[in-house]
């Protein structure tokens, strides 16, 4: 779908440097862009060659001579001029036979000098043709005495051998006698019919294949791109014949070596000798003329581009479009392939002048793209076409006396009208057909299109309207065709006709002297037509011709010249200076020059309002504002762009599309802030090396275009739902719900996008969704919450109501069947039905009751009423809610429509209509499982049923109901309490099993619960009220008291036995065995007990002091081994770190001849095609393994592993726990060191032993933890760079870096007072 624009034209005016006729030969530096054009003239019988160096720069070119060189014989012409960037030396081959060398190394560019040529060789026979190869290291010759010879750079004969050979080559074809005579069946004539020899025609006296007398009869040289293969055309004569016809061989040519003959040609009648070999390898170009004797078989006229492959045969080709005089008469002189292998020039020589076409393939066809002519006047001619060897659309024309560089640039010709009058038409040129289809009606895929404009001939350029539905077309000659396309818009009461009835309303002549301006581009404005040219003189500028109403208005361009002419929707123009300068275009004539400056010749550059969008050759997307003149850059690697009123489109080569909101943009190019989630652009992905053609605002499409040149017209996210945005917010609710069905969007949107205009214009909404169905599908896709706008991060963030809603879907069904029930109950009773069954939790009683209001007003639908809700529901729920209505005609309803089995049900119903009204319902509130009601039918039944209600109440634990049934009745409510208790003691709450005992009064329940509770205050203080017996009283104090001391509750016990049985020892004792010497004490001296500290205190002091020592030894153990393993496994991670770091290597699978499960991956495309889902699923079948239980597999392997990472980090962790005990225990230490010195002096010792093993401790575990955190962040740094498994796969390692260091604070004991 694109086209090809002309951008720069530059010509070189060659006789004022050196007088002669400038030959078809050239060479480009492609470093500099500079130009080696040779120029020749004959002095007296001497042919003398100077080499032109043309210097290129922004708009002009420089001539100078470099070289010269003399060849004997005014017929040696030069076949061949090459340049070699590498040693800067030109190579001229001539003719005559003679090879020289220019050196332009030793020149600068200002440098005039001039130096003659170096011979370094000479063919005595003379030279027909040569070729170099792409890798710049061999030379192919044919000699004058039909000999080819290939040699190397440095001019050594690799080899030579004869150019005509009987042999077909190396790939010769194998017959295996299919469809021959002697294969098929003769019937009676017998097997001796197949040995016959066939009859020879008598009119074969002539050859089949003969060469046109036109052709020139030199042998023509190509090579393949990767320079494996080169092809030589030559006119082979017939033996003892002056007749000829044209034959390709095929060379292989391996590096280094003799070429060896691959394939021959088949025989191809009226083949003539141009021909190029594609770049990219896959076929070879020649030329084939029909319709005269010797020719092809065909009309006369016919003449066509054929494409050989490198066996030799013919693999398709196209037609040339000359008239039958230029077929006669004229001839094709050069074809040749750009480097991209994208183009192929073709230059013909008519009757009067010559052209040079563009062609260009696509789909299978060739479009004729452009048409170029000398522009030096009538009957001129052209010596030479060759393209740059590095930039692909840079085309070089060499003329009589003319020098003229052509850069063009692939552009596509789209109509951007704004909405609703957008038809999204692409113009594409083919020769004199415009190929047009307009996108928002049809995708046409190419070569074909919706219809065809005949124009005059090939045109130059093409530009559309930004206001009205019409194109222009500039032509070579000045010629200006405006048409009115009339695309036909999208009708919905209009199906079919025509896609559009184009009209040419206008036919315009630019008046120019074509001698001395170059027609380049056209841009369409809102009420005129502007023609850019470009000047053919040494001062370079540019002009522009403007059309209003027919008449013409001139305008010249001075300093620089326009490389793009781009309209705008106010009547003005925007250009691009080829210095990359962007100015305004007046309709005064004026240039106002801006601030913007753009890298030039871009690969693409549209105008949007008053911003410009520019893509540089190196894929660099920009966009700058014309009235702020901001620059801001959108993105590298961009290989096209579109754009809507809304959306700037781009594809990247990674093979994804971006969508760009102008309104964000114009937001940056204004310099207001943007957020940073503003800038994160709408991705989509696409197919590899798609390029955006262009959108469609209205039918929100893209279309895209293959490498290939198939087309696809996707729908993307953000379009859409622009589309939907907009029409929700002018209330089109059902255009929006059209968009919305159709795209597979969230249907919550329509309410999501504006929550309080939805709920106030819900009729409106009905009104214009009239459909049944239509609201039955939107109010079964409601849901509770607003994730309808968080699955579109553009409408989360624009829209002013994406917070979440609670209670939504329940407001919103009871709003729209308030309303459809106030329209009409009948129509809408599905839609009602569905506003009370979608609703969270669904309310099958509300649509049950609609049933029954249906079934008493209208009850011929209410069959169709029930089995559309039994189709919503589940029909279990549904069958239970109307059991549960105790309506049994209902319930009777919903099963016989349900197909439920009668012998479920109809037994069942028949039981409980025996039963009384009371009865009945508590027998289906228990058969629902609804316990509260049916106990609450039990108590309504009468105290009759009371012993039923208790045993229901303890089977289901309903007491908090029957609490509140029973509340009056203070007999029953002792009983319940009782049985609340009971309760309450055998799930162990034996607290609250107390308290219900004494509500019920049963004080000897009570007692056994605050005993199991150990609660020994409330226990004793209830035996005392109790009356109980001393010796029942001294039993709980026993057990109680032991209970105490046993679980380190020693105060309590003591104080236990002190209240209640005056137990001064057992307390003495129990306060010494819990380390609380400071309490003992006290009790000994009030109760005047000095003794017992001789037999108790000083005997527990030593035990509490030699179990102090055992922590102080057990801690040092597990210190010592953790520090010795941590430097075990500093050693491991200096040996082996990948073991260290759980790094698993991948696997070596050369080799595996196994499938495996750990070798083979289910891919999404499966033989039959199945489902990705089905693909993965069988998978999974087949190992007998999910991902879930392979990645817990492979998490669970390495967790823990010795020698690992993981280890490492559990021993550092542990040396922090045993910080913390340290900590704990040093503390619980100084009151036992008190109490041990003020004890005995014997004690005292043992005082100073524990705080000095203390203090020995907490030193050296200050020294482990320096030593455990020496290279902690090393190693955290090395995991984590290493990727391996630990830290559970890194999921950890956030938190292993927030590990603080532990830090031994200050501890001195009792310092010197333990000495």
């Amino acid at each position: 779908m694109r086209s090809l624009t002309p951008t720069e034209i530059r010509i070189a005016e060659i006789s004022h440097v050196v007088p002669g006729t400038l030959s078809g030969k050239g060479a480009v530096d492609p470093e500099s862009d500079a130009v080696f054009v040779p120029v020749q003239r004959v002095i007296d019988g001497v042919v003398e060659v100077d080499v032109i160096r043309i210097d290129s720069g922004p708009g002009y070119s420089e001539a100078r001579v470099i070289g010269s060189f003399q060849a004997p014989g005014e017929k040696s012409e030069l076949l061949d001029l090459h340049y070699f960037s590498d040693d800067r030396t030109l190579v001229l081959i001539l003719k005559h036979g003679d090879i020289a060398i220019i050196a332009t190394e030793m020149y600068d560019d200002r440098d005039s000098r001039t130096s003659a040529a170096e011979v370094v060789g000479s063919v005595e026979s003379g030279i027909l043709a040569a070729a170099w190869s792409p890798d710049e290291e061999t030379l192919v010759l044919v000699t004058g005495d039909d000999n080819l010879v290939t040699m190397t750079r440095s001019f050594d004969l690799l080899h030579e051998e004869p150019l005509r050979q009987a042999d077909f080559g190396e790939d010769k074809f194998v017959n295996v006698g299919w469809g021959s005579k002697t294969t098929q069946f003769h019937g009676s004539l017998g097997k001796a019919a197949a040995k016959a020899p066939e009859a020879s025609s008598s009119s074969a006296s002539r050859p089949a294949s003969l060469s046109h007398p036109t052709d020139s009869g030199e042998p023509v040289i190509s090579f393949r791109g990767d320079a494996a293969f080169f092809a030589v055309s030559s006119l082979d004569p017939y033996p003892s014949s002056d007749l000829a016809r044209r034959q390709i061989r095929i060379y292989s040519s391996p590096a280094g070596s003799k070429p060896n003959l691959s394939a021959t040609s088949e025989l191809l009648p009226g083949l003539e000798g141009p021909v190029s070999w594609r770049p990219s390898g896959n076929v070879i170009s020649s030329l084939i003329r029909y319709g005269y004797e010797g020719g092809g078989a065909g009309n006369e006229g016919r003449w066509e581009v054929a494409m050989l492959e490198r066996n030799g045969l013919r693999h398709g080709g196209f037609p040339l479009r000359e008239a039958k005089d230029t077929w006669e008469q004229g001839r094709v002189k050069w074809m040749t392939w750009n480097c991209d292998s994208e183009v192929l020039a073709i230059c013909v020589e008519r009757i009067d002048r010559d052209v040079v076409q563009l062609w260009t393939m696509k789909n299978y066809h060739y479009y004729l793209k452009q048409e170029i002519f000398c522009h030096e006047g009538p009957n001129s001619r052209l010596t030479g076409v060759f393209w740059h060897t590095e930039k692909a659309l840079t085309l070089y024309l060499v003329g009589e006396a003319t020098f003229s560089t052509r850069t063009f640039v692939w552009d596509t010709y789209a109509s951007h009208l704004p909405a609703p009058r957008d038809t999204a038409a692409v113009a594409v040129v083919d020769g004199d057909r415009l190929l047009v289809t307009p996108f928002r009606t049809q995708n046409t895929p190419p070569p074909m299109s919706s219809y065809q404009l005949s124009v005059t001939c090939t045109p130059v350029h093409v530009a559309f309207s930004p206001e009205e539905d019409a194109l222009v077309t500039l032509h070579a000659d000045g010629t200006v065709q405006r048409w009115d396309l009339k695309n036909r818009l999208p009708d919905t009461k209009q199906k079919g006709g025509k896609a559009a009835d184009p009209v040419q309303i206008g036919t315009y002549k630019v008046a120019f002297d074509q001698t001395e301006w170059i027609p380049k581009q056209i841009a369409f404005g809102n009420a005129e037509i502007a023609c850019l040219l470009d000047s053919t003189t040494d001062a370079p500028h540019s002009r522009i011709i403007r059309l209003v109403n027919g008449a013409q208005e001139d305008q010249d361009v001075q300093a620089s010249v326009l490389e793009r002419l781009l309209s705008t929707r106010d009547d003005n123009y925007t250009g691009l200076h080829i210095d990359g300068q962007v100015v305004r275009l007046g309709q005064d004539g004026n240039q106002t020059s801006t601030a913007i400056e753009l890298p030039a010749h871009p690969m693409a550059i549209s105008v949007i309002d008053t911003d410009i969008v520019h893509l540089a050759q190196n894929g660099k997307l920009v966009a700058a504002s014309l009235s702020t003149g901001t620059v801001h850059a959108l993105a590298n690697g961009v290989t096209s762009f579109t754009h809507t009123p809304e959306y700037i489109i781009y594809t990247t080569a990674s093979q994804s599309s971006h969508y760009v909101p102008t309104s964000t943009l114009d937001r940056i190019l204004n310099g207001e802030e943007v957020n940073e989630w503003e800038i994160q652009w709408e991705t989509r992905a696409i197919e590899r090396g798609a390029l955006a053609v262009t959108a469609c605002q209205s039918s929100m499409s893209l279309i895209l275009q293959m490498p290939r040149g198939n087309l696809e017209t996707v729908y993307p996210r953000p379009l859409v739902l622009a589309v939907v945005r907009r029409n929700v917010a002018s209330g089109q609710y059902r255009d929006a719900f059209i968009t919305c069905r159709k795209h597979r969007l969230d249907l919550n949107l329509l309410h999501d996008l504006d929550p309080e205009q939805f709920i106030r214009r819900l009729g409106d909404f009905v009104d214009q969704v009239q459909e049944v169905d239509y609201l039955n599908l939107f109010v079964s896709s409601l849901k509770d919450d607003m994730t309808s706008l968080e699955a579109f991060p553009d409408l989360a963030r624009r829209s002013a109501s994406s917070r979440a809603t609670q209670g939504k879907l329940n407001r919103i069904c009871d709003a729209i069947r308030g309303v459809v029930e106030r329209r009409d109950l009948v129509k809408y009773t599905e839609t009602i039905l569905s506003t009370h069954v979608c609703k969270q939790p669904p309310d099958y009683e509300g649509g049950l009751s609609v049933l029954l209001r249906l079934q008493t007003d209208h009850p011929d639908i209410v069959q169709d009423a029930v089995k559309y809700i039994i189709f919503l529901s589940n029909v279990n729920q549904l069958y239970d809610v109307a059991l549960g209505m105790y309506d049994f005609q209902l319930v009777l309803m919903i099963a016989q429509y349900s197909q439920k089995d009668p012998q479920e049900y109809l037994p069942f119903l028949k039981e409980l209509r025996a039963l009384d009204d009371w009865e009945r319902k508590y027998r289906v509130d228990d058969h629902l499982a609804r316990h509260e009601k049916a106990l609450r039918h039990l108590h309504s039944a009468g105290p009759s049923k009371f012993q039923d209600s208790v045993d229901y109440l303890g089977k289901y634990e309903l007491y908090d109901v029957a609490f509140e049934l029973y509340s009056s009745d203070a007999q029953s409510l002792a009983i319940i309490q009782e049985m609340y208790g009971d309760h309450l003691f055998d799930r162990r709450d034996y607290n609250d099993a107390a308290l219900a005992y004494m509500l019920a009064a049963k004080t000897d329940k009570a007692m056994k619960a605050y005993e199991r509770a150990h609660a020994w205050r409330d226990l004793l203080a209830l035996a005392v009220q109790t009356q109980s017996s001393a010796q029942t009283v001294l039993g709980l104090v026993d057990r109680c008291s032991d209970y105490l001391a046993t679980h380190g509750r020693h105060v309590e016990a003591a104080q236990l036995m002190l209240d209640y049985t005056k137990n001064v020892e057992g307390a003495v004792n129990v306060l010494c065995a819990g380390h609380d010497f400071s309490e003992a004490l006290r009790v000994i001296s009030l109760y005047r007990r000095a003794d017992l500290i001789e037999a108790f205190v000083h005997p527990g002091l030593e035990e509490a002091q030699e179990s102090f020592l055992e922590a102080i030894e057990e801690m040092q153990d597990q210190l010592d081994k953790e520090v010795k393993r941590l430097s075990e496994l500093k050693i491991v991670r200096e040996d082996d770190p990948d073991a260290f770091y759980m790094v698993d290597a991948e696997p070596n699978l050369e080799g595996v001849d196994v499938a495996t499960n750990a070798t083979t991956v289910a891919t999404a495309f499966t033989r039959y095609t199945a489902a990705p889902t089905t693909a993965f699923s069988q998978s999974s079948r087949r190992t007998g393994r999910t991902d879930r239980s392979r990645n817990r597999a492979s998490r669970k392997r390495p967790a823990g592993r010795k020698g690992s990472v993981d280890e490492y980090e559990y021993l550092v962790a542990s040396i922090g726990r045993l910080v913390i005990r340290a900590e704990e225990k040093s503390k619980d230490a100084l009151p036992l060191l008190r109490h041990l010195i003020l004890a005995s002096p014997e004690l005292r010792e043992l005082a100073a032993d524990l705080q000095n093993r203390i203090l020995s401790f907490r030193s050296g575990l200050a020294d482990s933890i320096d030593i455990a955190w020496l290279d902690r962040k090393d190693v955290l740094k090395e995991a984590q760079e290493s990727g391996g498994m630990g830290y559970d796969e890194g999921r950890k390692m956030t938190e292993a870096w927030s590990l603080v260091k532990p830090v031994i604070g200050k501890w001195a004991g009792v310092g010197t007072l333990a000495a």
